[in-house]
């Protein structure tokens, strides 16, 4: 999810450039215009992009103009979203990583030996961002394919990969990232949410009961693979109707860490 600490650090790598004649600007600028659209669902106005950017109103006007020339905005009245071409960035992005195709078989596996869905995913400031993931038929919650976000604070996968920062990330984390209040269930309390974080550090996985979704429970374990920069989680999500929360640890946890000790090792 686009926020102000990634504008921020954007808008700090610009100053630190000025004057550096390899150093586009102009591309730097509607790279933050584009990633301001990802904070809304609905169609934005200039000045509600320019507000979110902190840029001034006329160089985004031009960005969102060059953007819609490149079919990667769309106008909607007096508004803009995002135009379907913009999928071509994130899938030449996912494209490129050969750790898709050689996950995807484990986490089929792992799906077809649980009997439901399962979901390897990394962290993008206050958002999971799903790489690769395992349907069931027998769990028909929204699909959530690959590119797919959801917040990091209630989730199994989420929790995970908060534990797994370190304090000064984790700092930033809670001084600027939104949590949302999702279900009745969702947690959101700064000291109750580090309370859980530093549990999961410490007993190695995160279960997390109706708190993203009505009707879902999830548990998810930490992943690190050789060659890859980022942190990973691997989590396997089911029905309360199926598997209580309190019996996710014994039903699933083994059999993930097997398949999180093969992914470390493609």
């Amino acid at each position: 999810m686009a926020n102000s600490a990634v504008f921020n650090n954007m808008e700090q790598v610009a100053q630190q450039h000025r004057g550096d004649p390899d150093f586009m600007l102009s591309l730097a600028r509607g790279l933050q215009v584009l990633l301001a659209f990802s904070e809304r669902k609905s169609p934005s106005s200039g000045a509600e992009i320019a507000r979110r950017t902190g840029l001034d109103r006329a160089v985004v006007r031009r960005c969102i103009y060059t953007l819609e020339c490149l079919s990667l905005v769309r106008r909607d009245g007096g508004k803009f979203l995002l135009d379907v071409n913009v999928l071509n960035l994130g899938h030449a992005y996912f494209s490129s990583i050969d750790l898709v195709q050689r996950a995807q078989p484990l986490l089929d596996e792992l799906g077809d030996a649980v009997h439901t869905n399962c979901a390897l995913a990394m962290l993008n400031w206050s958002d999971v961002v799903y790489l690769v993931r395992s349907q069931s038929r027998r769990l028909t919650q929204n699909s959530l394919g690959m590119g797919s976000r959801l917040p990091a604070h209630c989730t199994s996968l989420g929790r995970v990969l908060l534990a797994c920062l370190g304090a000064a990330e984790l700092d930033e984390y809670f001084a600027q990232a939104p949590r949302p209040r999702i279900t009745p269930h969702t947690v959101t309390d700064e000291g109750t949410l580090r309370g859980i974080l530093a549990k999961v550090l410490e007993e190695g996985f995160a279960v997390v009961n109706q708190e993203v979704e009505l009707d879902l429970v999830g548990i998810a374990v930490p992943v690190r693979i050789k060659g890859f920069a980022a942190q990973l989680a691997l989590s396997v999500t089911v029905s309360p109707r199926y598997t209580a929360a309190h019996e996710m640890k014994s039903r699933y946890l083994d059999r993930m860490q097997e398949v999180a000790a093969r992914l470390g090792s493609l």
